[in-house]
């Protein structure tokens, strides 16, 4: 029997790919004309060939076309008009399946062009970089081609320039097409398709997988993430925090031995205090004696040194953190980092559930994240916050982490809300302070490439 990543790189090696980029007068198909394209063919995952033209569209190019994209008329003036150039471009392009980082633009575009000059569309299957991005790697929120290039360190220098855009994304398409590799792609029609398949923050492992291959794939992740196995009809059996450590994997290889499981899954998250807002939900599912034996594993990887057995929560079942003496000794939010860089969550504490939550970049967002304080502070004050419920024993956990945490200024960042109510450039610095201090650690997405 052939090995499963043996037989999905064998699927994807045997495909060429033409990856092209245009620059143009503007978006309006009718009167606006191409001034550069860039194109790049791979075949066996390799760059092979790359072409470049610069046009003469025969129209004025736009003064913010030209400090975009730096091309000026005297740039084009003696360069080809498109109907010289435009055979030699479909020559290239063939039957290769087309990339562009937002496909929804350049292929239509491009038709547009082959209409006006009385030429059959293009019929080539398509793949678009941009939306692969949103497929695999969802909690992104920023999936530009600049930003893309950054957190992969794909060398782009010339940003809106047809050939070196089109490089920057067939780079970008080799890291995807690898993550297809890697979680075994058995058809080419995933491609197109990949939505709950193939996202590079989760691995799902069915029934019959052998533990080797389980533990290999956990011995690989870096980052703190929820492992969650579920038995038929996706009844939860059992779910844990997962940090990688030895005892850690020692627990999850018991469990899923013993128990009769159909899917296991690996679900990156980041800062533990993000997964336990998650796995509240599943925590609540089981029965007590395996709430239990989570909570003391908890209790022993995470804060050895608290006596937990003495440790007496709140008796307030209606919701969570809300003790007035745990406010005021941690504050009202709660920023800590997300697993992606550059980007953050904020959560009230009183009210610490995914509904609740804002992720935002800083510093790009201030706005945003200035509006969000206000918001909630405003139904803090007004007693209208719905507050988050946890069950004792995890809530018992969570606070004395939280409290550890603000002791020692790490993980997670504790202001009261009237700090940016009035003073924004005194919290803006605290914050920017923290993130010096606390770098964001999880190297997602490119360790996982």
């Amino acid at each position: 029997m052939s090995n499963p990543t043996e037989t999905s790189l064998s699927l994807i090696k045997n495909l060429t790919f033409c990856v092209f980029d245009l620059e143009t007068t503007g978006g309006n198909h009718k009167n606006d004309k191409i001034i550069e394209i860039g194109l790049v063919r791979v075949i066996n995952l390799e760059i092979v060939e790359k072409k470049t033209y610069l046009i003469q569209p025969e129209i004025k190019i736009p003064d913010f076309i030209q400090k975009l994209t730096a091309i000026t008329p005297d740039d084009v003036k003696d360069s080809p008009i498109i109907e010289e150039v435009i055979e030699d471009i479909i020559e290239f392009m063939g039957d290769s399946i087309l990339v562009a980082h937002n496909t929804s633009f350049d292929i239509p575009f491009f038709n547009s062009v082959l209409r006006r000059l009385k030429k059959p569309e293009l019929t080539n299957k398509s793949l678009c970089t941009n939306l692969m991005t949103k497929y695999l790697i969802p909690n992104l929120m920023n999936s530009n081609l600049n930003y893309m290039s950054k957190i992969f360190n794909i060398q782009h220098n010339k940003a809106h320039r047809a050939l070196d855009d089109a490089i920057a994304t067939t780079h970008l398409l080799l890291n995807y097409l690898n993550i297809f590799i890697s979680k075994d792609i058995q058809k080419i029609n995933h491609l197109y398709y990949p939505r709950n398949r193939y996202e590079l923050d989760r691995a799902n492992f069915k029934k019959g997988t052998s533990l080797e291959i389980i533990l290999d794939k956990m011995d690989s992740i870096k980052t703190p993430s929820l492992v969650s196995i579920k038995g038929i009809n996706g009844i939860i059996l059992y779910s844990l925090p997962f940090n990688n450590t030895k005892a850690d994997r020692e627990l999850i290889s018991i469990k899923i031995k013993e128990m009769p499981w159909e899917t296991v899954t690996i679900k990156l998250i980041g800062p533990l205090i993000e997964i336990l807002i998650y796995f509240n939900n599943l925590f609540a599912k089981l029965d007590l004696p395996t709430r239990q034996e989570i909570i003391n594993h908890l209790w022993d990887q995470h804060l050895p040194n608290h006596q937990n057995k003495e440790i007496e929560p709140s008796n307030e079942d209606t919701g969570g953190l809300s003790t007035s003496q745990l406010i005021s000794e941690l504050g009202d939010f709660i920023i800590t980092h997300h697993l992606v860089p550059e980007q953050l969550f904020i959560y009230p504490i009183q009210s610490l559930h995914p509904k609740s939550e804002l992720v935002f970049r800083f510093p790009g967002h201030k706005k945003k994240l200035m509006q969000y304080i206000s918001s909630k502070s405003s139904r803090i004050n007004a007693n209208k916050l719905k507050k988050t419920h946890f069950s004792p024993m995890l809530r018992a956990f969570l606070e004395s982490y939280l409290l550890e945490a603000k002791e020692n200024k790490s993980d997670v960042f504790f202001f009261k809300k009237k700090l940016p109510l009035k003073s924004p450039d005194d919290f803006f610095d605290e914050l920017d302070k923290f993130l010096l201090q606390n770098p964001n650690p999880y190297n997602y997405p490119k360790h996982y490439i």
